[in-house]
């Protein structure tokens, strides 16, 4: 069993770390979510440098690498900076739909420009009245002669207020049964591209954290687009979003894990630097103690991160039901230990930890979604409690444990 990085991946994860330490300068930071700025300089120099859409074909400009290759890098941007990395992992998330279900006249035309930094992707699945339960969406699609026209209310869309294109999940069907009848379409967001209707974003104000991105209420007036904007099969919808989601939730946990990375580091250095009573607080129990338990807690959530994006890209015949399981055990504890993890970091600060400047508080902040979006953390129990009621004990046993 070998647990070491190949030379390929670690040179990704150094440059990923070069790129984050040289360009996410602390002012950017704290200005972006001070003005409630996406930025989008950062962004175009990613894609510039091939970080965006590295699970991507080369035809499209892609690395045709995979799920670990992302991870190390959005774990290497968040490290450096969690509003930062999280801005710019979050701007080309959503894209992988198109990655997995999209034509190749699609992917060429919507994935080409998102990997060179030009565009920016967003979904629109969630609903005043559909958070976690996505299983029937009062957004309809209805099709036309010439296209297929929207009419809804999306919620809590990232990137609203400048994505280039968007991912909508919308009913089709309104007599199917729970989590039928669902199809899965491109809205562009110049109105150059829209037969008819109109499109509205609206900007939901003040949130706890992740201020570098736009947060926005999306609806759907009539709104008709082409034929070809269909996206995987009709009525395939919702599981769609679902296969979306055994990727995306590992690269959700790999922006925890940075997090949770960068917060330690500065806390240890504060431990080993700040003196109290004429010794660094390291030295005292209560602070060394702490330190080395969060040490345990982030390599448990690494590797455990690391695993399940190798289980990915190696999936077999015989893993690809397992699979699931293990991205829901990523979004479910890494998140959450990275919450206990920060909130330790900041106690190590003491009161200079609960001011912005030290930034282990806007970590605590921005990794609060973490736990929510993408499917909240008790979504995730009930996801692996589904598996588990399903899976072969011989399997489990020779296989999991």
């Amino acid at each position: 069993m070998d647990f070491s990085l190949s030379r390929e991946q670690k040179d990704i994860k150094r440059a990923a770390a070069e790129f984050a330490r040289g360009e996410f300068k602390p002012e950017l930071a704290e200005a972006c979510e001070l003005n409630h700025r996406f930025p989008r300089e950062l962004y175009e120099k990613a894609g510039g440098l091939g970080f965006i859409g590295i699970d991507y074909s080369e035809e499209m400009g892609g690395g045709g690498m995979g799920v670990m290759e992302n991870v190390l890098v959005i774990e290497e941007f968040c490290k450096a900076d969690s509003s930062l990395g999280m801005a710019i992992h979050l701007a080309y998330l959503p894209a992988k739909i198109v990655r997995i279900f999209g034509t190749p006249q699609q992917k060429q035309k919507f994935l080409t420009p998102l990997t060179e930094g030009r565009w920016v992707s967003a979904v629109s699945f969630t609903e005043p009245n559909h958070g976690s339960d996505l299983r029937s969406m009062e957004t309809t699609l209805t099709e036309t002669a010439d296209g297929f026209v929207l009419n809804g209310v999306k919620v809590f869309t990232t990137n609203a207020a400048y994505a280039d294109f968007f991912i909508v999940l919308a009913q089709e069907d309104a007599e199917a049964p729970p989590g039928k009848g669902m199809s899965t379409i491109l809205v562009q967001r110049e109105p150059a591209t829209w037969l008819e209707g109109r499109m509205e974003i609206n900007e939901i104000p003040h949130k706890m954290g992740l201020r570098t991105t736009s947060s926005g209420e999306v609806v759907f007036h009539n709104l008709k687009v082409p034929k070809e904007n269909i996206l995987g099969e009709r009525g395939r919808g919702l599981l769609n979003i679902l296969d979306f989601l055994d990727e995306s939730r590992i690269e959700i946990g790999a922006q925890a894990l940075g997090n949770a990375e960068g917060a330690f580091l500065k806390a240890l250095k504060h431990a080993r630097e700040r003196r109290q009573f004429e010794k660094p607080i390291i030295d005292f129990q209560a602070i060394g103690h702490k330190l080395g338990r969060l040490w345990s807690q982030i390599q448990s959530m690494k590797w455990m991160t690391y695993y399940a994006a190798w289980l990915c890209d190696n999936r077999t015949e015989q893993t690809a039901a397992a699979i699931p399981l293990f991205t829901s055990m990523v979004k479910h504890h890494v998140p959450e230990t990275a919450k206990q993890v920060i909130d330790e970091t900041i106690t190590v600060f003491g009161g200079y930890g609960y001011f912005l400047e030290q930034e282990v508080e806007r970590r605590y902040r921005d990794n609060r979604i973490v736990e929510i979006y993408e499917g909240t953390v008790e979504v995730q129990l009930n996801n692996m409690v589904r598996i588990l009621k399903k899976l072969n004990l011989d399997f489990i046993r020779m296989n999991l444990i």
